[in-house]
């Protein structure tokens, strides 16, 4: 008898995230797109905030976000890391001759997650300097 009663209360439980998450999509100016790289701390975050708002960290999201053509442009001359600003790995990746070029390979097929978590990083530190200025 417990087991139906846990079954009815988790079908419960998705049912209203599913509706919240229907409601908040309504609320959300900024593209999908752009809206599923982010981390879900700043999507709910985004939620809560007017278009304007919205808008404004639209705006420094595409200012201070990373792309993955160039970084991997800067990968071929090695420079890849000074471009999120990994100024101790960049040194360590030149004192190691790109560590001895294994470094290298392995970093082709890292640099998607390279860009997307210095991407939700960014996110998280306008989120922050959003609040703090409206505080």
């Amino acid at each position: 008898m417990k087991s139906r009663k846990e079954k009815r209360y988790k079908q419960m439980a998705e049912q209203v995230i599913m509706e919240a998450a229907s409601e908040k999509d309504t609320n959300i100016l900024i593209s999908n797109s752009v809206v599923d790289l982010l981390p879900t701390i700043v999507k709910r975050e985004l939620v809560k905030m007017d278009f304007q708002e919205q808008e404004m960290f639209m705006e420094e999201y595409k200012r201070k976000s990373k792309s993955k053509g160039t970084a991997y442009l800067l990968l071929l001359v090695g420079f890849h890391y000074a471009y999120v600003k990994e100024w101790g790995l960049q040194c360590v990746y030149f004192l190691t001759v790109y560590g001895l070029f294994i470094w290298l390979i392995v970093d082709i097929f890292r640099m998607p997650s390279i860009i997307k978590s210095y991407n939700q990083d960014v996110s998280i530190e306008i989120l922050r300097s959003m609040k703090a200025i409206s505080k």
